[in-house]
């Protein structure tokens, strides 16, 4: 913490935080998450629960007051659609919150943007890992420097690297260094990795800060850190008790509860039908859970159906992306008296050891797993895969994968 109040902090940084644009963008493309973060950005990732991970990154600009947001993507979805929810922004000059997903390392686009926000601080970052960060502190610590620029190592864990941090800088200094990377023909593949580079090769001050966030480097980090965001009561308690933290994860209904159920430590989102028996998971909204089904320790995305009598254990079943009414039948993603995974420990993927660990078991998005099916722990099935390998063979063996 620093020296001075924390309440005279806020107060003394709450006007200049509107002089500032907060820029986030991806961090390294990580293949440990597999699936997880392929065919859409890290952003749209659901975490925490309900949200998805662009929603803990707009949280961190809105708690800061910050005038403006630029969410830097390097792949092209349905985040811009996403963010509009946060609006209305359109028919402004620059809106509050703008998506970029096109050129993403083109830096004269960066440059434009930069020119186009017009503010007088800029703070980048790399967001699309799940965090709570609020920047008037930060911001407050480099006005009194009275530098140019500062770039801070986030320290959590009891750590502080450069893998992880928060670059503060005026606007004439941000845009002085991009001109000499213009001049200089400079390309990267992330160009604010570059930018960053740059500065600290001309000898840019650094500095460390404490901050609460959950990088995600593999699918046990998914897998324990999601659970420790929904059954930590003090963060469970600042996330749901935040109006900053909104989700546009759509289900118009509660969530429905069968008169057999039978819940047990689990959070339940809104949108759920649940008719079976869920132990110590995490269930996203509008997933279904059929008749004496059985879920434990495991984390089931949005949408996702469970078949009458599958047993489930220690998995994440990737969203589905078919919702009711998108067609006339609604498949199972885990067909009827299926059994996925173990409570056996200690298994790994015998393809992605490195990814798929600690007995957990990874079902990619729209799978399909028919009835009867059977698939064992720490395994992987790629998304969309499952039938024409289970039409074959009723059982895949602890450690194996389905992949094209």
């Amino acid at each position: 913490m620093p020296y001075y109040n924390r309440h005279e902090k806020l107060i003394n940084t709450a006007y200049y935080m509107d002089e500032v644009t907060i820029i986030s963008y991806p961090g390294t493309k990580n293949a440990n998450l597999l699936s997880l973060a392929r065919g859409r950005s890290k952003y749209m990732l659901p975490f925490g629960g309900r949200s998805r991970i662009v929603d803990f990154t707009i949280r961190n600009s809105m708690i800061s007051g910050a005038r403006k947001t630029i969410l830097f993507s390097n792949i092209k979805d349905n985040l811009e659609d996403y963010v509009e929810h946060y609006g209305p922004f359109r028919g402004e000059n620059f809106p509050a919150i703008k998506v970029v997903s096109k050129e993403y390392s083109d830096i004269h686009v960066c440059y434009d943007l930069i020119l186009d926000s017009n503010t007088n601080y800029y703070i980048i970052y790399s967001g699309d890992d799940p965090a709570l960060i609020d920047f008037r502190e930060m911001l407050g610590l480099f006005r009194k420097s009275r530098k140019k620029a500062m770039l801070y190592k986030l320290k959590f864990g009891g750590h502080a690297t450069l893998a992880h941090t928060v670059l503060i800088t005026t606007q004439k200094t941000l845009l002085k260094v991009i001109d000499s990377a213009i001049e200089e023909e400079r390309k990267a593949p992330n160009i604010f990795d570059m930018i960053i580079n740059m500065m600290l090769n001309d000898g840019i001050d650094t500095g460390t800060f404490g901050v609460t966030c959950w990088p995600l480097h593999n699918i046990p980090d998914y897998y324990n850190f999601t659970m420790e965001v929904v059954k930590n009561r003090d963060i469970f308690s600042l996330i749901y008790g935040e109006s900053e933290i909104k989700s546009w994860i759509q289900y118009e209904r509660y969530a429905n509860v069968g008169v057999n159920a039978n819940i047990q430590n689990s959070f339940i989102s809104d949108g759920c039908d649940i008719n079976g028996t869920v132990i110590n998971s995490i269930v996203y909204p509008g997933v279904t859970i059929g008749k004496k089904a059985y879920v434990k320790d495991s984390i089931l995305l949005p949408y996702v159906r469970i078949g009458a009598g599958a047993r489930i254990f220690r998995t994440i079943v990737d969203e589905s992306f078919i919702t009711p009414g998108e067609e006339e039948e609604y498949y199972n993603n885990i067909g009827e008296n299926c059994i996925v995974g173990t409570e056996n420990e200690g298994l790994k993927n015998n393809d992605y050891p490195r990814s798929i660990f600690s007995s957990i078991s990874l079902i990619g998005n729209d799978c399909r797993i028919p009835g009867g099916a059977r698939v064992g722990g720490a395994c992987y099935i790629a998304p969309g895969l499952g039938m024409d390998y289970f039409f074959k063979t009723r059982v895949l063996y602890d450690g194996m994968s389905i992949v094209k």
